[in-house]
């Protein structure tokens, strides 16, 4: 498993627990929080949990996006829900400054996670839910090739979205 997965505008390189304020702030962003399923305030301590009971167990894998010509760090992108026996997981991925929306990182950061998905992690199918409302989001997914194959009701509707790798 590689810690640093190089593109031409950002890499990923993969996140520790000294990152936990960094994620923390990207989580709660307003840009983040209103465009998540989950959209409670993430405090230092649930990150922390997170990352000692997903991570640090290998049920997640998670990395910092950083922009390459200038070194920032600007948000995450994760596989959960890792399944090594149907070879498939769940994606997901947040720009935590809303500065650096709109500028193609997003759409790199998912081609550099498919790929590495499929040829570090084995993956053969990539999931994803999104809010309906996110279009911006719901275009790049179909962009990448991912598909809808069903919806969930609710105060915020959620689409959910699939890859063959």
């Amino acid at each position: 498993m590689r810690d640093i997965i190089k593109g031409k505008k950002v890499l990923l390189r993969r996140m520790t627990i000294d990152d936990t304020p960094l994620a923390v702030r990207w989580r709660n962003a307003d840009c983040v929080r209103e465009q998540f399923i989950f959209k409670d305030i993430v405090t230092e301590e649930m990150h922390r949990d997170w990352f000692v009971n997903k991570v640090m167990k290998g049920l997640v894998e998670q990395f910092v996006i950083v922009v390459k010509e200038s070194g920032e760090e600007i948000g995450s992108q994760y596989f959960k829900d890792i399944d090594k026996e149907k070879h498939t997981a769940e994606y997901g991925v947040y720009i935590g400054r809303e500065d650096m929306l709109g500028k193609g990182y997003g759409s790199e950061v998912m081609e550099l996670a498919l790929s590495y998905a499929k040829e570090d992690m084995g993956m053969k199918e990539i999931t994803l839910r999104v809010i309906e409302s996110n279009t911006r989001a719901r275009r790049v997914y179909e962009n990448m090739g991912f598909t809808e194959y069903g919806k969930e009701e609710g105060a915020h509707p959620v689409i959910f979205m699939r890859r063959v790798l």
